[in-house]
């Protein structure tokens, strides 16, 4: 008789810091709604992939008034493969929609909107999944 065992190791989530710089006056209204935000799940299994979506909780990561075109920056730490902005919807855990952000690169943000995250995950180290930051400027 052949035995298997198999072990899965939790490991913990760490949390998104949202900057949004404003240069001069900021008639868009883009506004990070929390300075911390809560991801969907609070461990991934080490070595796994997947999709974490990072909100305020209710709320949504990001508001803006109006369209207008931004810059996100931000530096993905070891594990996570990808950043997406989608809809904020109470309640919602799906990352299969939405838009790549690549830091540097100028987004338009069509507004008014609220908008959260999601981070694409793969091979997650065995420490876990580090906290990164994401700054939008004009």
């Amino acid at each position: 008789m052949i035995g298997m065992l198999i072990v899965l190791v939790a490991v913990p989530v760490g949390a998104i810091t949202v900057l949004a710089k404003q240069h001069g006056r900021n008639d868009s209204g883009l506004v990070s709604n929390c300075l911390t935000l809560r991801s969907s799940q609070a461990t991934v299994a080490a070595g796994g992939s997947g999709a974490i979506l990072f909100s305020c909780g209710s709320n949504a990561a990001l508001t803006v008034g109006k369209s207008d075109e931004f810059r996100p920056i931000f530096t993905l730490p070891t594990g996570y493969v990808g950043l997406k902005i989608v809809n904020h919807a109470l309640g919602a855990s799906d990352c299969n929609h939405g838009s790549t952000l690549v830091s540097g690169k100028p987004f338009d943000l069509n507004g008014p909107g609220n908008f959260d995250y999601c981070a694409a995950y793969a091979n997650a180290p065995s420490i876990g999944l580090a906290s990164f930051k994401v700054a939008w400027s004009k």
